[in-house]
């Protein structure tokens, strides 16, 4: 992990961080300990419920670097998501599009949504029924969609890579913040929140990696490099940075130095993935590979001009989000009401922040969060984890095969 006085005067990020901390030097900022107990609270995994044919495929896939080639719609696609509003006992995750492939909504496919609190909230009825591209008018229910996620539209998505997907419950889980994106400038720190899907990656012998059953959530971050229209993006991503995103985080928050959503990660640089060589798909490009601090300097040269603002560049180079303010330009053009918070978590949820949500290490007794010095970093939290996805979102279907009981959806099956 490169340290801030190694990258200064050496990278665009060293002139880029140093502008952006004196620009804000006067705004309070959330420490990475604080930040990430919003983004532990707030973020969700959002995976299809696994059937006997998904089982299958991932059997018969697992290692085999030409999967994604031979059946694209088919495999199995964890990502991630925030809490941003409620109506009564039906909450609202902000996520990606391409979270939910097409194939998998006309197949009637359950989902489940992992919460803070490991429970898995089954949404059995998801298909919004707009097909792909999409087609109608768009509603406020379970899935309401800005763009749609088929292999049978150029370049796998269709209109803006934007969704949100609600599910039901009785218990009462914090809303991410929304801030403004309109405040974050280049050299401006941003973290991403998000569960990433090792399987998607490659291992240290370049094997694509075996059945991986323990996830961990992830929470990175880096400067932003460069901020367009949504107009100008493709399917609508518009904020771009630097950050140790893998696999897996898509759709989950981008927050800023205040805990505040403002973008909704979704895809990774490929540079990266064609840098390192992580990602196992070969069929499209690499999305959210993993950034190794080493290749930093090899990556980004010694070029300390401005970030370029071609938009093909922009795409390529660097990690991207959606802008927040667009989703709500978009929601609000389909005259779609949701009350958001505006609130700092930290303000409303203080004693969730500070009690039992950040355990220290039990052999350091410190919580094991790298310096926020560092201008790239990444946290796994050790709190927030899932021993087997594979239980946890099977809703019984491997119990059945098995002959044996079902544990059932829903089912607190835990202990990122």
């Amino acid at each position: 992990m490169l340290s801030l006085k190694q990258i200064i005067g050496k990278s665009l990020i060293g002139a880029m961080l140093l502008g952006g901390l004196a620009a804000g030097s006067a705004r309070a900022e959330l420490s990475v300990e604080e930040i990430n107990s919003i983004a532990r609270q707030t973020t969700v995994l959002i995976a299809p419920g696994l059937t006997e044919d998904l089982l299958e495929d991932l059997e018969n896939n697992r290692n085999n670097p030409l999967a994604s080639e031979k059946n694209p719609d088919g495999l199995w696609n964890p990502g991630s998501g925030a809490i941003v509003a409620r109506e009564g006992k039906t909450y609202f995750v902000l996520t990606v599009t391409h979270n939910f492939k097409q194939k998998h909504l006309d197949q009637e496919l359950s989902y489940g949504i992992r919460t803070s609190d490991g429970i898995v909230h089954e949404v059995k009825t998801i298909n919004d029924g707009r097909g792909c591209p999409l087609t109608g008018t768009l509603t406020l229910g379970t899935l309401f969609r800005f763009g749609c996620y088929s292999r049978n539209v150029p370049g796998r998505v269709a209109g803006v890579d934007l969704a949100v997907v609600s599910f039901q419950s009785d218990r009462n889980y914090p809303l991410a913040p929304l801030g403004d994106p309109d405040l974050v400038n280049p050299g401006d720190r941003v973290y991403i929140s998000g569960w990433p899907d090792p399987e998607k990656e490659r291992d240290a012998n370049g094997k694509c990696r075996g059945k991986v059953e323990r996830r961990q959530r992830r929470l990175s971050w880096g400067p932003v490099a460069s901020k367009i229209n949504p107009s100008q993006g493709e399917y609508g991503y518009s904020i771009f940075y630097f950050d140790s995103t893998r696999a897996g985080m898509s759709g989950g928050p981008v927050l800023d130095a205040n805990g505040r959503i403002v973008g909704v990660h979704g895809r990774g640089s490929g540079d990266k993935g064609q840098l390192l060589k992580k990602h196992c798909s070969i069929s499209a490009a690499p999305q959210n590979a993993l950034l190794e601090s080493a290749d930093l300097a090899d990556l980004l040269g010694s070029d300390s001009a401005p970030a370029p603002t071609d938009t093909k560049t922009l795409h390529s180079r660097y990690s991207s989000s959606q802008n927040v303010n667009f989703f709500l330009e978009l929601i609000a053009e389909a005259s779609i009401d949701m009350a958001f918070n505006r609130q700092s978590l930290l303000v409303a949820k203080v004693g969730d922040l500070t009690s039992g949500f950040d355990e220290p290490n039990a052999k350091t007794g410190i919580l094991d969060i790298p310096a926020r010095e560092d201008v790239i970093g990444s946290f796994d939290d050790p709190n927030d984890v899932v021993e087997d996805i594979y239980e946890l979102y099977s809703f019984g279907i491997k119990n059945m095969m098995r002959d044996e009981p079902s544990g059932g959806a829903g089912s607190l099956l835990l202990g990122d």
